[in-house]
Formats: structure tokens, sequence, C-alpha cells
């Protein structure tokens, strides 16, 4: 078996992991490279933080069995539905019978149905409306005599529509739980959102027609089918909330809207979408529960077979399943698990805090458990780090104790494999504690970039949604940390920083200077309990005589360059003009590469920070090549 050492390439999600909206899902293809590589056949992994259980499935399609636990009950809904037994025909006939039903409730009628500007037709829906400071300023008309959909201005007849639906009365059961004591829900979300409780999330007449909806699945007898319609429900549920805000005019979607932020925010302007064709949309077509559930047999070849358990089963035996699950903490993982079990683990630990899995979910799983108990969230076990309520000390106690029990169950000769990112250097201090504290020594660290990233890094491609790092570690009882000054500490950051950019020979963003960083940190194997400053202001202190700031107008912000450039021979050549032509040459013996094929030989050559960003690649290929459907082709002359 060779190690992965090297940053790989991520592929185009299926259908199935797009489906769900889920904070931080990974790159399938690559965990399952992970996988396949450091298991065999049969062998059984572990992902005790199993999110979107994107790790179970691929460890199925692999050949593989999975034990997939996470404390947000999210997770196990996922696998559950997952494994249930799909009949596209019945699912799409139920859908469209419960939005015939709702479609013709006169309540319905009075707050979605409009006149047609155009035509006059009597029956326009309202396809959304768009509110600034609770006044309407734009509504999206869909007209079936006209056969198309426009926007419009406010009118008496949407102006109506809104001030009816504010008095309405709902017969249906809706969730009024009371916002949780969390920084999620912050006393200006409270006050913007309109109340204390997770119905003001939506507008009255959205809750209205969710909560008709949700009546009309939970009346559903087949298990699976119920199970089904819930999964397109619950993506009804964020995109029909308050928390959505109208897209730029240059997106040139001005009919769609999303929750693009992971935190609870209330806009000024806000985007009110129409619960009911939300849900169609969301059990039927693109990137919908169909497409999901009818992907799960293409893509990892069966429906999994899998089985809850709790932490009360005496034993735990997967001989017959593909995947156990469960609502499992960390720390009670040896007490359902032999000694030496799991040949490989491979997790996606909380970021400190970095977001907030369980608060966010809870604007699904307050549904949920309405129908099912097992769903209710339990807020207090999750490994975080919340202001005024779990700090870094706590957060750090967790998770040490937590990777504890991954050392027990681990084999003697495993590896366990972290994906981990925070720009707080005293988070990352606190992960890199833990994985000492736990008995486990840190064979490689790879900074992984990722093609597929959050809206936030939209405006700076080198920020943190961009990458993850990969640490994979082994077990060892005989770990060294280097317990030094806090001058050999700035000493050792110094002469690292002088060395990643020697090595790029060119003015480097932060970001990536960040990143090389770590991954020295990481590796060296310090005892960093006291070292918890900010790396940009360690390295500021040093601008006078090492290092000189780049002003930029770019994305990447300024530019980190040295005063002193004495390189040798072997760094002469700028990192920019190494990548030109280590295109040039592929482009000579080929005439025609898709982007995965250059990142990849890239991303082998030029690791960790010299890994330049996926973008500024894109600039110089399209110097020697053009763009033609998924492959870039090589320019003539």
């Amino acid at each position: 078996m060779k190690d992965i050492d090297f940053a790989l390439v991520e592929a185009k999600r299926p259908p199935m992991y797009t489906a769900m909206k889920y904070w931080g899902k990974k790159p399938h293809n690559i965990w399952g490279s992970y996988i396949e590589n450091y298991t065999s056949e049969n062998d059984v992994i572990l992902d005790p933080f199993s999110g979107s259980a994107i790790a179970a499935f691929e460890a199925v399609k692999l050949g593989r069995k999975a034990i997939a636990f996470d404390i947000n009950p999210l997770t196990s809904f996922i696998i559950k539905v997952y494994s249930t037994t799909f009949n596209e025909n019945l699912f799409v006939s139920k859908v469209f019978d419960i939005i015939s039903k709702v479609e013709a409730d006169p309540v319905y009628r009075k707050i979605y149905l409009t006149k047609c500007d155009h035509c006059g037709y009597e029956s326009a829906i309202i396809q959304h409306t768009k509110w600034e400071n609770s006044n309407i300023y734009e509504s999206g008309i869909i007209c079936p005599n006209c056969n198309k959909r426009f926007l419009v201005n406010t009118n008496a007849n949407l102006i109506k529509c809104a001030k009816l639906s504010q008095k309405i009365k709902i017969p249906y059961w809706h969730p009024k739980d009371k916002f949780y004591d969390s920084p999620s829900f912050s006393d200006s979300f409270k006050k913007s959102i309109g109340g204390n409780s997770f119905d003001f999330l939506w507008t009255r007449r959205n809750l209205y027609v969710l909560s008709r909806i949700f009546d009309e699945i939970l009346s559903e007898e087949k298990k699976d089918l119920k199970l089904q319609l819930l999964f397109g429900f619950i993506q009804t549920l964020h995109l029909t909330s308050k928390m959505c805000v109208p897209r730029r005019e240059k997106s040139n979607r001005s009919f769609s809207t999303s929750w693009g932020r992971a935190a609870y925010i209330c806009s000024k302007r806000q985007m009110e979408m129409n619960p009911l064709l939300l849900f169609k949309s969301s059990c039927i077509g693109k990137q919908s529960a169909e497409s999901a559930l009818k992907n799960v047999v293409e893509h990892i070849g069966k429906v999994p077979k899998s089985k809850f358990i709790t932490c009360r089963d005496d034993i735990l035996s997967i001989d017959n399943y593909d995947i156990l699950y469960g609502i499992i903490d960390i720390k009670d993982i040896p007490s359902i698990m032999p000694n030496n079990y799991i040949p490989f683990i491979i997790t996606d630990p909380p970021y400190g805090g970095l977001v907030q899995y369980v608060d966010l979910s809870c604007i699904w799983l307050n549904w949920l458990k309405h129908y099912d108990s097992i769903y209710a969230p339990s807020i207090e076990k999750e490994i975080t780090i919340k202001k005024g309520i779990k700090d870094i000390d706590e957060y750090s106690k967790d998770f040490t104790d937590g990777i504890k029990a991954l050392y027990n169950v681990l084999s003697d000769e495993g590896k366990i494999v972290f994906t981990f990112h925070n720009k707080d250097l005293k988070v990352w201090n606190a992960f890199l504690r833990s994985i000492s504290k736990a008995g486990f020594k840190i064979e490689k660290v790879i900074h992984q970039q990722n093609k597929r990233t959050g809206e936030s890094n939209v405006a700076n491609p080198y920020g943190t949604s961009a990458s993850d790092f990969y640490i994979r570690c082994s077990k060892s009882r005989y770990i060294k940390r280097i317990k030094s000054s806090r001058d050999s500490f700035e000493n050792f950051i110094i002469d690292r920083a002088v060395n990643i950019i020697k090595s790029r020979n060119e003015p480097t963003p932060y970001q990536i200077l960040f990143n090389g960083l770590l991954v020295e940190i990481s590796k060296t194997g310090f005892e960093l309990e006291n070292f918890d400053d900010n790396l940009q202001q360690l390295l500021s202190k040093y601008t006078d005589d090492v290092f000189e700031i780049v002003k930029t107008n770019q994305n990447s912000g300024d530019l980190w360059w040295l005063k002193n450039q004495n390189f040798s021979p072997n760094d002469a050549i700028p990192l920019s003009k190494r990548i030109e032509t280590t295109i040039q040459d592929m482009f000579k013996t080929k005439e025609e590469y898709s982007l995965d094929d250059i990142l990849g030989e890239i991303f082998i050559r030029f690791p960790n920070g010299l890994t330049p960003d996926i973008k500024n690649i894109e600039k110089i290929i399209s110097k020697y090549a053009f763009k033609s459907g998924n492959k870039w082709n090589k320019k003539k002359g």
C-alpha cells in the first residue's frame, strides 16, 4: 500500500450528494480514493462525525462496510432515507396528489393566486415576493394562461394577498419551539425575524402552506414513501424562510434564491418563495429528492442495507449490513465497539465552532422530531465553541476525549485521516494538542483545494472555505512534543515563511502563506499551548527587515515578498512560470485535457505552500488552449 501524499482533484458530485443542503460537504471522490487506498474489500471503515454520510456511501460503493455516527440526528435521517426502496412512479404520483390538494385549498388560493396583468387571468400564481424593510417591491408571477413568468412591481392585488396572510389561522401542526440559548440566535436576530420561536422563520402564509403539506405527508401509510416525501419537504423549508435574500441582478436569476450563509440571518431585503412550487421542485426534477433517490443505485450499485443502533446495543455486529449508523456521541464509541476493530477512520470533525451544525440543522429537525422523536437534537452534546456557553478549553477537552475513543477502536496498524481548517491559531493548536494527547502521531499534512466552495469564497478565492487540510495519523504512545520558548517559535515561523516565499519566488497571498505555515507547524510537533498569537500579526512584526508588502487591487489582497531576495539557482524561476512550463509541456504531448487532468498533475508537482489557486491555473491554461465543453483544446500555431 502506498500512502496518498499529494492533493487530489475534486470531481463533479452525483445527484445523491447535491439534493440535500448540508454545510461543508466533502468531495466524494477524494474520500472514496482514501477509503479505497487504505482498506481492502469487506473492511469496515468508521466516520464518527459523519455529516452528510458521504464516507459511508462511498465505502459501500467500494465493497466495504461502514459505521457512521453523528450527534446531529440529520445524519441518521439522510442514511435512513437513502436506505429505502424507491418507487419513482408511486413517489411522483403522491407528490402531485399533495400538490393538487393544496392548490384546491381556499386559503392557498386567497394568498397565492392573483390576477395576471397581461391577460387578465384570475388565477395566476405568485411565485415569489420580494420585500425590503417590510414593504413589497417586486413579485414573480407565473401565468398558466400566458404560459410564461414575469416580474411585476407591487400592486393592489399583491398587497392584498400579503395582508390577508398576516391574519391566517393555522389549524395544522407546525414548530413553535423557542430559539435555544445560543449565539446563533442573537437578540438582534430575534428582533429582526419578528419573535423568539422557530415559527417566526417563515411568513404566516408560508407557514400555513408548509404545515398543510406536512400534514398530508404524515397521513401517508407507506413508511418508505413517507420518508422520501419528508426528504423532499425538508429541502423546501430553508428556501421558503425569511432568511433567503434576492440574488444580485448580474446573476440573471431573479426567480431563485438561497440561504447562503452558515448562520441564522435576517436581511432587510428578503425573498418569500411560494412553498408549494418549491415543494414540487424539491421533490421532482434536477437536484431533487427524485433525482437523488434514483441515483443511489446508479452511484453506489445498490440500496444499502442499514441498521440504526444506539448505545444500548450490547453487541455491535455489521455482518449482515452495509452500514451501521446512529445518533451516538464519539466518547461512547468504545462502549459498543471492540478495541483494535477498525482498520481505517476518515472523518471531518467540528472546526471549533466555525460552523454550528446542530443549530443550523434545527430548521429541519424541529419538523422531523414531530414525525419521530429520535430526531430531537441534543444541543449540549455537540463538540463546539459557543461564546458564553462553551469556550475553547471545553472544546479541547471534549475533542481530546473523543479522539482518545478513536485510538481505542483503531487497529494497531490502522490509519486515521482528519480533515480540518480554521484561521484561528488557537483552535488549530487545540486540534493538534488533542491528536497528540490521544496518542496519535502525524504522518502527513496535505493542503487540499476544493473546487466547490461556499458563497463567502466568491469574493476571496484564497478564503478558508476554498480548502481543507488532510491530516493522516497513526497510533503511537511515544510522541515527543517540542517545548520551546516564544522566541524559538517565532524564529521557526519566520524561517518557514521565508522558505515558502523563496520556493515560490514571487509575491505570495497571505492565505497561501498561512496554509503553508500550518502544514509546517503540524509536521514539526511544537507544544503550542503558549503560542496563540495571530500568525499575520506575528509576521507583520518583521515587515521592516524581512518582508515587504506588495499592494494590489486583486481579490487575493496584498502580497508578501522578501526584502533580501538572495535565492539559490534552483529557485530562480518564479512559481507561476514553472506552472506555465508544466502546462506547455503537457500540451506538447497531448492536444486535449480536462481541467481535472491538468490540476492532478500540478497538485502532485506543487504541493501545500506551492499549490496555486485553481482560478489562476485556468488563466494560464487559457494562454495555450481554448475551452470546448468539458475539455481544454490546444490552440493552433
